[in-house]
């Protein structure tokens, strides 16, 4: 796993993550990748058995409102957000590094 120090260089994407260890699976808009990569910085843990997981697959955020990856729309851009289900920071190894994804 590579820690940036400027976060600035980080782009928020979308990920699929599979556990390797017990196999359950979840997806996540919380997913930083370097300006024009597709290749996560940081993982995050498994709810289940705490193993940290690197997203298998990544794509850019999709905008909820007019259905596009890279729009002008000045509304929240995040797909399948529910926000009744906030960021889980005690999973997320970008948070427990020290930077708050929120």
């Amino acid at each position: 796993m590579t820690i940036l120090l400027n976060m600035s260089d980080l782009r928020r994407m979308y990920g699929y993550f599979r556990c390797s260890s017990c196999r359950k699976t979840w997806e996540s808009s919380h997913v930083y990748c370097s300006q024009g990569s597709f290749q996560a910085k940081y993982g995050q843990e498994c709810e289940s058995c705490r193993v940290i997981c690197m997203p298998y697959r990544v794509e850019k955020l999709k905008c909820s409102i007019c259905g596009q990856h890279d729009c002008n729309c000045q509304r929240n851009k995040d797909r399948h957000t529910d926000p009744n289900k906030p960021h889980r920071a005690d999973l997320c190894a970008k948070c427990q590094a020290g930077y708050p994804c929120a």
